[in-house]
C-alpha cells in the first residue's frame, strides 16, 4: 500500500451473509491488514471473535483466551480501518457504557456516519461473550449465538475498540456500537456487552469513506440473504 488513507471504513462481507449461515472465510488476514490497523469481526467457521489492535489481529477463542492470528487465517467477515482520532476525552472516575456513549454522542456530528471508537484504560469490569465454532451443515447466526459462554473480567486494564454503524446501514453491518475488548497482555478478551471504566481515554474517529467488499465465492453468489426477520436476528444476536 503507498498511501495509508485513515479513518476509511473498509469491511469485508456483510451481517446478512451471517445471519444466513455464511461461515466459511472468505478473505485471508494478509489481504485484510492492508485495509487497516484498527477493527473487529469473526473467523473462519465462525471461530470466535476477532479484534485488531495496532496493527495486530487477535482471535478471542470460546475459552475466553486471545491467539494471534496468522497471516494465512481467513474471515468471513470484518471490519477494520486506520485509526487516527479527530475527537477524544479522559475518564477520571468510575463511568458506566451508557455515559460513556453519551459523552460521545455529544461529542460527534451525529448518528448517521460511521464513528470508530478505542477505549483504553483501567475498567473496573468487562463484560464479554464469544461465540463458539460452528461446523457444516452451519445454522442460522441465530442457532449459532445461542449457546455462547460469556465472561466477567474485575479490575482489568486493557482496550475496547469498534465501530457505531449507522440505523440505515442495518443488514450490511450491526447497528449502533459493536465493540471487542481485549486486556494488555493479549491474552484474554470477547465481545463486549457491558463494562464501567475506572480511568483512561476515549478516542473516536468518524470514517469519512465507507468501502464494502463482497466475497466472490459460489456459496455467497448464489445464497438467497434475503432473510424476512433479518434485523431481528442481528438484533437478537449482538444484543
Amino acid at each position: 500500500m503507498d498511501t495509508v488513507r485513515k479513518n476509511r471504513l473498509f469491511q469485508h462481507s456483510t451481517m446478512a451473509a451471517l445471519v444466513g449461515g455464511l461461515f466459511s472465510g472468505t478473505t485471508s488476514f494478509k489481504e485484510l491488514l492492508q485495509h487497516g490497523d484498527l477493527g473487529i469481526g469473526t473467523l473462519d467457521e465462525f471461530d470466535g471473535e476477532l479484534i485488531i489492535l495496532d496493527g495486530e489481529a487477535f482471535q478471542i477463542r470460546s475459552d475466553g483466551h486471545a491467539y494471534k492470528v496468522k497471516p494465512e487465517d481467513t474471515t468471513p467477515y470484518a471490519s477494520t480501518t486506520f485509526f487516527d482520532a479527530d475527537t477524544s476525552f479522559k475518564v477520571s472516575e468510575p463511568t458506566s457504557k451508557q455515559v460513556v456513549e453519551e459523552k460521545i454522542a455529544d461529542l460527534v456530528q451525529g448518528p448517521n456516519v460511521f464513528y470508530a471508537v478505542k477505549m483504553t484504560g483501567n475498567f473496573r469490569y468487562v463484560d464479554t461473550r464469544v461465540v463458539p465454532k460452528q461446523q457444516r451443515p452451519y445454522p442460522p447466526l441465530i442457532e449459532a449465538v445461542k449457546e455462547q459462554p460469556t465472561y466477567h473480567f474485575e479490575y482489568i486494564t486493557g482496550t475496547i475498540v469498534g465501530f457505531w454503524t449507522p440505523a440505515y446501514i442495518s443488514g450490511i453491518g450491526v447497528s449502533g456500537y459493536h465493540v471487542h475488548f481485549i486486556d494488555d497482555m493479549r491474552k484474554i478478551g470477547g465481545h463486549v456487552f457491558d463494562y464501567e471504566m475506572l480511568e483512561g481515554t476515549v478516542e473516536v474517529a468518524q470514517q469519512t469513506e465507507f468501502e464494502l467488499q463482497l466475497p466472490q465465492t459460489t456459496e455467497f453468489l448464489r445464497s438467497d440473504l434475503s432473510t424476512p426477520d433479518m434485523l431481528e436476528q442481528i438484533e437478537a444476536a449482538e444484543n
